[in-house]
């Protein structure tokens, strides 16, 4: 897919892949309430959005382990966790899914910028081997152009 270029707000020039790597509230936030339509086409967003909440866990028989913390609700990790581990005992409340939905943290708790903040190392280390790798245009593109990141 050729991604358009956003031409307005604090992500004008970015694609959505980009924005997604950068600002994953935003967008969520943005599908929400309806800001990018007739900016960028539906099939764009949606397809974006829906990527974004299927992504392929890549280790062989292991689930995403979404953490928030029990008190505030806020995300505060992401592990991957073999089947067979059991169920995390504490405080801390957790969801295991068959595949990462980067839309969960946004969902367990409406604005939560600092659980995104940490969402997103947590990422690039799982998708792409470092914490600190940089997502270019081309690289954030390519990850959402690729059917074999998704789960289908």
């Amino acid at each position: 897919m050729s991604w358009s270029v956003l031409g307005f707000g604090k992500h004008e020039g970015k694609t959505l892949p980009q924005v997604l790597f950068t600002d994953p509230d935003w967008f969520y936030w943005a599908y929400e309430n309806d800001v990018l339509k007739g900016k960028i086409t539906q099939i764009e967003i949606q397809s974006v959005y829906e990527k974004s909440r299927n992504i392929k866990i890549t280790q062989k028989d292991h689930h995403a382990e979404f953490v928030f913390d029990g008190i505030r609700g806020v995300f505060t990790d992401l592990k991957l966790v073999p089947f067979d581990r059991p169920r995390h005992v504490g405080t801390s409340k957790t969801q295991r899914l068959n595949k990462i939905d980067m839309a969960l943290i946004r969902y367990a708790k409406e604005y939560d910028k600092l659980g995104y903040n940490l969402l997103i190392p947590i990422l690039k280390e799982m998708l792409f081997g470092k914490s600190n790798a940089r997502i270019s245009k081309n690289r954030a593109e390519e990850f959402f152009n690729n059917p074999d990141n998704f789960v289908k």
